[in-house]
């Protein structure tokens, strides 16, 4: 009986702590390897996934929640870099930076599976509007200290 009583307890005390022992950090901290990866597939679509000049805004979404700083990281980028969340999606007018109404390109980082320490192979999109979007594969390897993209498959386009 004395060693059921502490087993009874235990689960009392762990409900009684302070909430703050059981809530997870919103963003666990990161290798910063894996933060430049992201940086550079978007710095990668951003150049090869141009939908021309009448897109003002672009907007960026990850597979997993950044830290708002991450998007200030593109603060020289033109066009300007927004997070997703401050663009809408419409199949016929298309994306729109939701403050200005401006005409935007949603470009994601669908997935990332890492074949091995120093490659990853990621799954993006980048959608304008119903008629205009691209799914691609992209094999990322780190190379003399910074991220580059091998190779490009496309996977599926509208």
């Amino acid at each position: 009986m004395r060693i059921c009583l502490p087993m009874l307890l235990l689960p009392a005390i762990v409900c009684a702590l302070p909430s703050c022992v059981h809530s997870q950090a919103p963003f666990a901290e990161e290798s910063p390897i894996k933060t430049d990866l992201r940086e550079a597939v978007f710095r990668y679509m951003f150049k090869n996934y141009n939908y021309g000049p009448s897109v003002k805004v672009l907007c960026i979404k990850t597979e997993k929640p950044l830290p708002e700083a991450f998007v200030k990281r593109f603060s020289d980028n033109q066009p300007p870099v927004v997070w997703a969340s401050e663009c809408t999606v419409d199949a016929l007018p298309g994306a729109k930076e939701k403050k200005t109404g401006k005409r935007a390109i949603v470009m994601s980082i669908e997935s990332i599976v890492w074949n091995k320490g120093d490659e990853a192979e990621v799954n993006v999109e980048a959608y304008s509007d119903g008629l205009a979007a691209n799914w691609n594969r992209l094999t990322v390897v780190y190379k003399g200290g910074i991220w580059v993209v091998k190779k490009d498959h496309p996977t599926g386009v509208s």
